[in-house]
């Protein structure tokens, strides 16, 4: 169908490329540079759906909103914008947006975003606890927008919601972010996996949320009892009914297939899922959230990592994500009191995950074994085309990720690299383009 959009953002490119896309979807646009412009046109009855920046002359377009809404409550309203947190998020939630659409977007994010606004009605939106701005979701990667819209969808539905993520991904945080960006933040947040008494769990939980840190760990008997407590609920008026947040890192669907996950509870849980990253995932997101840590464990002090540090930091492999990371800065501020955590200090503390000469022994005799039965097999293996030599071909197989880890042990510090691997600086240049290695 074909609606008019006021379009507000005060980046000329940016409003000359939407109305074009918008008007080639068969829409009449109406621009604007500034919030106080769309609201008159509101105001005087124009646009069908309002397409709207953010922040706009220094001002967050979040001020104008209530004033728009009360003047047209069910014109729906699409948000973009390149300021990707998780409270920008949780503001959309909190107005009455039917989308939030983080730059840098495609421009059919926008026009179907434009096209499914003109055909509903918008959302109910629960008002955001003030203890959300104690709880933020660090980081502005493009891999953690998926997770920010759908906080900002699912905080004030009454779906379940399972929350999927690696271990120390940040599976609790919107969990808690969830609850109180919603209608359900006076009301208990009840981390329980006790179902023995659905009437005491019930009454408990008083039309709250029910938090299950890890659903994979319950017995059967215990899913038994969530499924008899989220069958019970549904007979309490909708206003009053609890709603299940859940959360794992396992596959439940394989889990269900091997009998040892019901799969009548697994499509109860699973109505709505918010799937989290690692943190290796998140591009540089690593910055952010290091210095960040390093602020709210040294409060008060001026204190930084040097860039190098950083670096060393980013190129990290994090096994245990977010936690991880939190954990190791929280001991750099400890141990260090200087006021600049150095590159030095972050690789002294790596130097000590390194694994006992017990362990060293008992490592080097598995990668011995591995290492034999993959030779065993490149040598009989007659039908491998190679660009190299057999030989060749086996010592690249160590010396490519041998040199790969010194750079990231070094933020990428060639010189310190080749010493690191205790050879000449020319040396590793020219394995490094040898090995196409950028």
């Amino acid at each position: 169908m074909k609606y008019e959009v006021l379009l507000a953002d005060d980046d000329d490119s940016v409003r000359l490329v939407l109305s074009k896309a918008l008007t080639r979807a068969g829409h009449n646009v109406k621009a604007t540079d500034n919030a106080q412009t769309l609201l008159k046109w509101a105001q005087a009855g124009q646009g069908d759906i309002i397409v709207t920046d953010v922040m706009m002359g220094g001002r967050e377009v979040f001020e104008t909103l209530p004033e728009i809404s009360a003047a047209r409550p069910k014109m729906p309203i699409v948000v973009i914008s390149a300021n990707n947190t998780v409270n920008t998020a949780l503001k959309a939630g909190q107005q009455k947006v039917f989308e939030y659409v983080p730059k840098p977007f495609d421009l059919d994010d926008v026009t179907n975003a434009v096209s499914r606004a003109g055909q509903s009605v918008n959302p109910r939106r629960g008002r955001v606890n003030p203890k959300t701005k104690r709880l933020p979701i660090i980081g502005r990667s493009p891999a953690m927008q998926p997770v920010y819209r759908a906080v900002s969808r699912f905080s004030s539905s009454d779906l379940p919601v399972l929350i999927q993520g690696a271990v120390g991904t940040g599976k609790d945080l919107v969990a808690q972010l969830l609850h109180d960006g919603g209608p359900r933040a006076d009301r208990p947040f009840l981390r329980t996996s006790d179902f023995s008494n659905t009437s005491l769990t019930l009454q408990k939980v008083n039309g709250g949320d029910i938090y299950l840190d890890e659903i994979a760990e319950l017995s059967l008997t215990q899913q038994e009892g969530l499924m008899s407590l989220m069958t019970e609920a549904e007979l309490i008026p909708a206003s009053k009914r609890p709603r299940v947040l859940s959360a794992t890192r396992k596959d439940l669907r394989k889990m269900a297939e091997s009998g040892a996950f019901r799969d009548d509870l697994l499509f109860r849980i699973n109505v709505a899922e918010i799937r989290i990253p690692p943190l290796s995932g998140r591009d540089k997101d690593t910055y952010e959230l290091a210095e960040s840590f390093l602020s709210h464990a040294s409060p008060g002090q001026p204190r930084r990592f040097e860039s190098d540090a950083l670096d060393i930091l980013h190129r990290h492999s994090w096994a245990g994500n977010v936690r991880e990371l939190e954990n190791l800065v929280r001991r750099l501020s400890v141990l260090y009191s200087d006021d600049v955590i150095t590159a030095d200090m972050v690789l002294q503390e790596f130097s000590k995950d390194i694994p006992s000469r017990n362990a060293e022994g008992e490592t080097k005799e598995k990668l011995d074994k591995k290492l034999e039965e993959a030779c065993r097999i490149l040598l009989n293996d007659e039908t491998a085309e190679l660009e190299e030599t057999i030989y060749q071909t086996a010592l690249s197989w160590v010396e490519k990720p041998l040199i790969v880890e010194a750079l990231r042990l070094t933020g990428g510090n060639r010189a310190k690299a080749a010493e690191l691997l205790g050879i000449h600086r020319n040396t590793l240049r020219t394995r490094l383009k040898s090995l196409e290695i950028s």
